[in-house]
């Protein structure tokens, strides 16, 4: 009787865990917007500004907390485009199934401004075609306890969805 109960219990444990974990996969990043950008020093072999942003998540789950949010921008070989950093102690509030408008300043280093520079006008357009990668990482919370969520080698023009889409 004693080891059935036992059973019972991981096997619900277990239950609300694997229930609890949802497929963040299915939240939807789009219509990011530069507001302004502060800070900006740069030379020929380093750039590096504070970027104000706004971005829509479209969230298909339960309320949660987004933090620490890192990423690099890549060419298929390799080679870093952009280190994009969210400031250490920022947390951003996504509400439950729903659109959210998220705004927060972006630490962005770009090692080697003159590639970028030579993409054109138009280097956001540029980037968001084929050919670039997203190596991120991110924490999420539901209530308290944060996940850690690693993804590597996500095409950039499906990381971030544009408005004509």
């Amino acid at each position: 009787m004693r080891t059935s109960l036992k059973r019972m219990l991981v096997l619900a444990l277990t239950a609300a865990v694997l229930c609890s974990c949802a497929d963040y996969s299915k939240i939807v990043f789009s219509d990011f917007r530069v507001s302004s950008i502060d800070s900006l020093k740069y030379s020929l072999t380093d750039m590096r500004a504070i970027v104000n942003s706004s971005l829509s998540v479209d969230n298909p789950y339960f309320a949660m907390t987004f933090k620490d949010f890192a990423a690099d921008i890549v060419t298929q070989e390799g080679e870093a485009v952009a280190e994009i950093r969210m400031d250490e102690g920022v947390e951003l509030d996504i509400a439950a199934k729903a659109k959210t408008e998220l705004e927060a300043p972006l630490r962005v280093h770009v090692p080697n401004p003159l590639k970028l520079l030579a993409l054109g006008p138009d280097a956001l357009g540029a980037l968001s075609g084929e050919g670039y990668l997203v190596n991120y990482s991110l924490a999420v919370s539901r209530g308290g306890k944060f996940h850690k969520i690693k993804k590597n080698n996500v095409p950039l023009n499906s990381f971030i969805k544009s408005q004509e889409e």
